[in-house]
């Protein structure tokens, strides 16, 4: 099995599920969902429920030095085809009193010129990337039955840009469909925390019937999120100039400010507006080329954009992002005493009528 530096999450979770294990995984990236699905992949695929009582160690970095690690993992299994050792929260060492981190790595780096055939070896640095040459040589030069000693993956921060593909890859992985709305509904109502997004989708996955379908009432019903009154829908009511729908979503956020806070909106109906004056001066209707430009979260930003451009022209675009400057100093209280929930009903007039 040949590897490259850095793997990818496809190809490591198939080499895992056919049981062609590495002995040593460096696991790091300011994504902790990743490293800890890959761990727990890991587990479940390298060890029996029997087996894992003797032959499985788990550490923590504020725990553990290497050295202890290190000789864990020279130890042979008991009963068992292999022994696994995972090293969790490794990134602790960099900030702990008399610690030297690139000491600690320096010992990991001497094992994995020869490491134990039998042990599997899991090291996760959650927070940033680990950057070390002389470690990612030996990972990668260092051949063990046929392949390098270590598999590399960082697992980058998800954005805007890539957190509905990710949430999409998730779904069917889990062996469930949602539905475009419903997954809109969970990123704007969670943002880019795919652990916590993966935990409601599982729970979500139980309640569907036959587990197979995600739906926007689903959410309304176990998440608390209205499916006809958020931020998703309003922006949908403002590009579209439904005035009444626009309205009454405010009057609904005003009765459940906790809950709705305005910077919020107003925050999403910049974005639309600015990617909508964007749009305009890309002097582009293709749906690739704007995506790519623009960097949307979802399907849903793109034609809520083409609606806008529908319903306001370039002039009117760049005066509702005026307006939406003058709100945001406002609702901050300069030059204005008003209720926030009132400067936004007036925000809307003002769109409106511009």
């Amino acid at each position: 099995m040949a590897k490259t530096e850095t793997n990818s999450l496809q190809q490591i979770e198939q080499d895992i599920k056919k049981k062609k294990f590495s002995p040593i995984y460096l696991l790091s990236g300011e994504e902790a969902f990743y490293i800890d699905r890959i761990t727990d992949l890991i587990v479940a695929n390298g060890l029996s429920e029997d087996e894992r009582d003797f032959n499985l160690s788990i550490r923590y970095g504020s725990d553990v030095k290497m050295s202890e690690i290190v000789l864990n993992c020279r130890q042979y299994p008991m009963m068992a085809e292999r022994q696994i050792v995972v090293l969790k929260e490794a990134q602790v060492w960099k900030s702990m009193p008399g610690v030297n981190e690139k000491k600690e790595f320096e010992i990991l780096e001497s094992y994995a010129k020869s490491p134990t055939p039998t042990t599997i070896l899991v090291v996760c640095y959650k927070g940033a990337t680990l950057k070390s040459a002389g470690l990612t040589k030996a990972l990668t030069k260092t051949i063990v039955n046929g392949a390098p000693a270590g598999t590399i993956f960082e697992s980058k921060a998800l954005t805007d840009y890539n957190i509905s593909g990710a949430v999409a890859q998730y779904v069917r992985l889990v062996g469930c469909t949602i539905e475009e709305k419903a997954q809109a509904m969970l990123i704007e109502h969670i943002g880019n925390n795919m652990s916590n997004i993966a935990k409601e989708i599982d729970k979500l996955k139980l309640i569907s019937p036959n587990n197979t379908r995600i739906t926007a009432d689903m959410i309304e019903k176990n998440i608390g999120f209205s499916k006809d009154y958020n931020n998703f829908e309003f922006t949908k009511a403002i590009a579209s100039r439904n005035y009444e729908k626009a309205f009454k979503i405010v009057d609904y956020f005003k009765s459940n400010s906790k809950n709705n806070p305005t910077a919020v909106t107003t925050s999403i109906l910049f974005n639309l507006f600015s990617n909508a004056l964007i749009a305009y001066y890309a002097r582009t209707t293709d749906e690739r080329v704007l995506t790519e430009l623009l960097r949307f979260k979802t399907p849903y930003q793109l034609r809520d954009v083409r609606l806008a451009m529908s319903n306001y022209n370039a002039r009117q675009v760049f005066n509702t992002i005026c307006l939406l400057r003058e709100f945001d100093t406002k609702s901050k209280g300069v030059g204005s005493a008003q209720n926030e929930y009132d400067l936004l009903t007036e925000l809307c007039f003002k769109i409106f009528s511009c």
